[in-house]
């Protein structure tokens, strides 16, 4: 089998390599091939690295901090702060590297050592997805060459947990033990099928009370208007102006829930600890699964699945698919036929 960047001449290997463009030629003035892999794999080292002679070398955490000045202000805030948290949390694994040497290898480890932590795959892959845009900008700044993250996502089989949606009892539990301004973006959440973050930066310039619409700011910074069912435009409507605050969800001296997804789990621990306690049941669910239970009760309701789609901000009617498997044969005929009616209000469950 041909050896990579290997050829012989009268028995001695010789090295032949092409780094950014230029080909390089030389003796490894050895006959044996365990030698001459190991030669040519420190010499291609080397050659790949000069271009950095005679100049500073970059940390892993420099180069995190001078992608994040370039970065800022052309990235949603949303997105800025998942990155944010994905670098904190790889930094321990990554800080002790020159940002050329980020290696498969180092990127490999650093996968082993998250997982060992406790995260899970789709959160280590949120965790590449930073680690990638970083290396990218280096990479265009000429400190590295390669991206390695790409090639190590397939060690990643992530796997969807079933959806489970809560039940009426248990959401009213978390609204009735979180503050009056949280417990109405909880609401809201369960009104609307909003995203949290949609719904922590509505604003009342959006909300149009006679129309029942309101415009939302969703993933990648997309901007979309929504229709709201009677029920929720009244919610909306209900909820107090803060003077100097166009936020519609606020806190009461008009600070925004900046850390809307903590207080959740807060609440929600809180909530958990005093079932326990107290002998009663009680369903974890999560912020998200609101938006998953409009969205089948929107299908039941009658909304067809390409205006469910539309509704929730997906960029394919794939997605939303996943609510399918929620219905009747009969029903899902008819979400595939709908019409676009929002349901008139949520309905009551056990």
């Amino acid at each position: 089998m041909r050896e990579p960047n290997l050829y012989t001449r009268g028995g001695v290997f010789w090295l032949r390599a092409t780094v950014r463009g230029v080909e390089h030629r030389e003796s490894l003035r050895t006959r044996d091939l365990a030698t001459a892999r190991r030669l040519r794999d420190k010499r291609i080292e080397e050659i790949a690295a000069a271009r950095w002679r005679g100049e500073r070398r970059r940390t892993w955490l420099e180069a995190v901090t001078e992608w994040a000045e370039h970065e800022s202000g052309q990235i949603a805030p949303s997105t800025a702060k998942r990155y944010a948290v994905s670098l904190s949390m790889v930094k321990p694994h990554l800080a002790a590297y020159a940002i050329e040497k980020v290696d498969g290898q180092a990127i490999a480890t650093m996968i082993s050592a998250r997982r060992r932590e406790g995260a899970t795959p789709a959160t280590v892959r949120r965790d590449l997805t930073a680690v990638s845009r970083v290396l990218d900008f280096a990479e265009a700044m000429g400190w590295r060459e390669g991206n390695p993250t790409l090639s190590k996502r397939r060690l990643l089989k992530e796997r969807r947990n079933p959806i489970v949606l809560p039940i009426a009892r248990d959401i009213e539990v978390i609204i009735a033990a979180a503050s009056t301004r949280f417990g109405a973006l909880i609401r809201a959440a369960r009104l609307t099928g909003c995203r949290q973050d949609e719904l922590v930066q509505a604003t009342w310039r959006g909300f149009n009370a006679r129309g029942k619409t309101l415009e939302v700011i969703g993933k990648g910074n997309k901007r979309r208007t929504i229709s709201l069912s009677e029920t929720a435009a009244a919610h909306v409507s209900a909820q107090p102006v803060t003077l100097g605050c166009d936020l519609i969800f606020c806190r009461e001296g008009g600070e925004a829930f900046s850390q809307a997804a903590s207080d959740f789990t807060h609440v929600r621990r809180a909530v958990i600890a005093k079932a326990k306690k107290e002998k009663r049941e009680f369903q974890r669910f999560r912020f998200h699964d609101l938006r998953h239970l409009f969205a089948v009760e929107a299908l039941r309701g009658g909304m067809s699945i390409y205006s469910l789609s539309k509704h929730l901000g997906h960029t394919s009617v794939k997605t939303t698919e996943i609510y399918l498997e929620f219905l009747t044969p009969e029903e899902v005929a008819r979400a595939k036929e709908g019409s676009a009616q929002m349901p008139a209000q949520p309905r009551r469950s056990a």
